[in-house]
């Protein structure tokens, strides 16, 4: 059974695009069985699960920032952390459908969002090391 099959299997409640943010889930998580929340729609496109977190997010080691950040550019889905109580955190998802158009309905791929980003923080020379 792939995951996707087991999401539908497991959350029958799920629409396609919520199959998707499950999917992604599963996939930051490194599988259905490390999430320790309980996983519920948030309209009609997303997902959101209250997590008892104990591992760090990071961007390298510990890299589930980094893996969160790719994924959700890669399928196209928006993904938010935000507080939810003593030690948890709420995971949301939201799936997009375009890359292009307003605001609420996009998600730019990873190499548009760079572009972004550096037009606003250019590189700078780092001399710190000189």
């Amino acid at each position: 059974m792939n995951n996707r099959e087991r999401a539908k299997n497991y959350y029958p409640w799920a629409n396609e695009a919520q199959i998707d943010c499950l999917v992604m889930h599963n996939d930051l998580m490194k599988g259905f069985h490390h999430s320790r929340g309980i996983m519920r729609p948030c309209g009609i496109n997303g997902i959101e699960i209250n997590e008892q977190y104990a591992h760090g997010f990071a961007t390298y080691d510990f890299n589930y920032l980094t893996r969160a950040v790719l994924l959700a550019h890669d399928r196209c889905i928006r993904f938010e952390i935000s507080p939810s109580g003593p030690r948890m955190l709420k995971f949301s998802y939201h799936k997009r459908f375009d890359r292009e158009g307003q605001m609420h309905q996009r998600h730019p791929t990873i190499e548009d969002a760079i572009n972004d980003f550096r037009k606003d923080w250019p590189q700078h020379k780092d001399d710190s090391h000189e």
